[in-house]
């Protein structure tokens, strides 16, 4: 049974795509036929798949695994062709280098190669998804595709998910670029200040809650709270950025940081130990440590 018919110019790579599908089918005892021809530049190929092994969940596994190897044509051409002036139009305020890291970040993407680790990763899966399921479609309606027509008349469809994820990723660069200058500006105060006490500990308790003393146990959160309401309004404060702003003030020669395994926020403590190096500690064993264990028993 013909599976698909594929027609496509010049020294595509596209054979051995195929046959690593072939390769595939084989593994699970599917016979997969592949036939070429080539007139002038073009090249003709015939997908086939044996009588016996024919089935719909056969087809629907072929048709995304050609979906696939479109798809990479397809961000192939994009990424080639259009990106770079999308970035430049639409993200003209990039300087020229950062163009070029993002437009590296952005292939990772549209690929797909990057590690899941939050919902930017999701949302350019998802994205990716989208355009495999709209590849799948055509493959359903017409069962023969040219890879210069496809391209040609298809990409407007699919251009519009390609740059939702170079939106995204984007929007992702400008955080972490926005927060990287933060860090450095938080960095110059404390390199700028004398410490104006030796040491604060910080003390998580298993329901997130902090508590803030010095070298003598004296609960100086409130100190905390006495520093920020002289500089603005704290009344929608978080306590992140209480401490933050305490930490800040008051520069401590020592951070220890008690129990951190009980903190949710671990973008916290990333931030106090970006912003303060080698002085932050972090202890799970002393007494207050213990203090913290016995409360959970209880």
């Amino acid at each position: 049974m013909l599976l698909l018919t594929m027609v496509y110019e010049g020294e595509q790579d596209i054979i051995s795509e195929i046959s690593q599908i072939k390769r595939y089918f084989k593994e699970k005892n599917i016979v997969i036929g592949i036939s070429e021809s080539i007139t002038a530049n073009t090249h003709f190929l015939k997908i086939f798949c044996s009588d016996d092994d024919y089935n719909d969940k056969v087809v629907n596994l072929f048709n995304l695994y050609m979906a696939n190897i479109l798809y990479k044509v397809v961000i192939s051409q994009y990424y080639h062709i259009e990106m770079y002036n999308f970035l430049s139009d639409t993200y003209f305020f990039l300087k020229n280098e950062e163009i070029k890291e993002v437009g590296d970040l952005c292939i990772i993407a549209l690929k797909g190669d990057g590690a899941i680790i939050d919902e930017g990763s999701v949302y350019c899966i998802n994205r990716k998804n989208d355009v495999l399921d709209k590849i799948i479609q055509c493959i359903k309606e017409f069962k023969e595709i040219n890879i210069d027509g496809f391209i040609r008349f298809r990409m407007k469809k699919l251009r519009e998910d390609l740059e939702k994820i170079v939106d995204k990723v984007v929007e992702k660069y400008m955080v972490e670029k926005e927060y990287t200058e933060f860090i450095k500006l938080l960095k110059y105060f404390v390199e700028v200040q004398e410490s104006k006490i030796d040491e604060i500990n910080i003390i998580i308790e298993s329901n997130d809650k902090f508590l803030i003393k010095d070298k003598n146990g004296r609960d100086i959160m409130d100190d905390f709270l006495c520093e920020l309401s002289e500089n603005r309004i704290i009344e929608n404060e978080n306590i992140e950025d209480i401490i933050i702003s305490g930490l800040i003030t008051n520069c401590p020669k020592i951070i220890r940081i008690h129990k951190a395994e009980n903190c949710d926020n671990k973008e916290l403590l990333e931030t106090i130990k970006n912003v303060f190096n080698d002085r932050v500690e972090f202890c799970s064993s002393c007494k207050l440590c213990n203090k913290i264990k016995e409360k959970i028993k209880l």
